[in-house]
């Protein structure tokens, strides 16, 4: 376990905007791996199968960069402990998601479900969500406390949206955006909003930070629905369409929907097949794929996720001192337009 952590730690370096925070995310990732460890071995071990997969501590980093970029106090201990929780909730959150989903694979491995069980994953999933928030509450700070279970309640919320959009071709934007704020930008707004919180940043700057984590949440979602489309699965880790076999309506379809008339028999078709994700077969996902290219719902897309960049952009130019944790912040925004998985 220990060479797959140092392994994916030096995968996390090659990202140019974790340069400036190294040595920060070496201790919160040891920290991870001491809060992992349980007595009872199966905890432990599908914890350790879920950390050990890798992944861009997105959330971890966030933490960090906004803290260190605010150039106020760094309480170490409690920064680290709170970057470590992220986390934990995070590994939580997708095990919880690949159960509800039937998911066999992320990120190139086995996943946990489908390696261990349905019930035990389920179980070790509460067990991490437990930990992070112990963790969080050990340093004492109420506000901690306040953010985490606002953003799980969030995570939760929009995990019941979703499903309950499933499959539905009439799905609309507002929709979309309506879950997405609830779960990735709202999680990425916590975690920026506690590392500026807990770097003793004012009024302004904090609530710059908030709206920063939300526009940089929004990008990275809707970056990751085009990758289900446009991804290589030997980088991505997820066969194509994935997110169509599990019914789920991203920005680019609904995009695509939305230019064809109600009456048009094709948007009748495309509904048909929406609605019956589990018969959907490859040669059916790259009919979708190519409908959704030829009706402007991939650039529809992508010129959404460079306007909330270029805001993420502006909210943090405008309140934060020169510094280089500064543009690392702006070129976390900036990466989650380019990456490829």
């Amino acid at each position: 376990m220990t060479t797959q952590t140092t392994g994916n730690l030096n995968e996390l370096r090659t990202s140019g905007y974790l340069a400036p925070i190294q040595e920060d995310l070496a201790h919160v990732e040891a920290l991870l791996n001491s809060e992992i460890r349980s007595d009872v071995r199966a905890a432990y071990t599908i914890s350790g199968h879920t950390l050990s997969a890798g992944g861009k501590r997105l959330r971890p980093a966030s933490v960090l960069l906004s803290a260190r970029a605010v150039l106020g106090s760094f309480p170490t201990r409690t920064i680290y402990a709170s970057a470590a929780s992220v986390e934990l909730i995070h590994m939580a959150s997708l095990i919880h998601d690949d159960v509800v989903d039937a998911a066999d694979e992320r990120r190139g491995r086995p996943t946990a479900n489908a390696a261990f069980g349905n019930q035990i994953s389920v179980l070790v999933g509460d067990y991490l969500l437990a930990k992070s928030i112990f963790l969080a509450a050990t340093e004492g700070n109420i506000d901690l406390i306040r953010v985490f279970s606002k953003v799980t309640v969030g995570l939760s919320e929009g995990e019941v949206l979703q499903l309950t959009a499933q499959g539905d071709p009439d799905t609309t934007e507002e929709t979309y955006y309506d879950i997405i704020r609830r779960k990735t930008a709202g999680f990425i707004s916590g975690c920026c909003e506690v590392g500026a919180m807990l770097a003793g940043a004012d009024e302004d700057v904090l609530s710059a930070m908030i709206d920063y984590g939300y526009s940089i949440g929004l990008a990275f979602q809707i970056a990751d629905d085009l990758l289900d489309f446009l991804g290589d699965p030997r980088v991505t880790g997820k066969p194509r369409g994935s997110d169509l076999r599990e019914g789920k309506m991203t920005l680019p379809l609904i995009a695509a929907c939305r230019s064809l008339r109600q009456a048009d028999p094709l948007l009748a078709h495309i509904g048909a097949l929406i609605r019956d994700p589990d018969r959907l077969s490859d040669e059916d996902i790259a009919y979708v794929c190519t409908f959704v290219d030829n009706h402007g719902g991939f650039s529809y897309a992508k010129q959404a996720a460079y306007r909330f960049v270029d805001d993420a952009r502006v909210r943090v130019s405008r309140v934060l001192p020169e510094s280089l944790f500064r543009d690392s912040l702006i070129s976390l925004a900036e990466y989650s337009l380019g990456r490829e998985r």
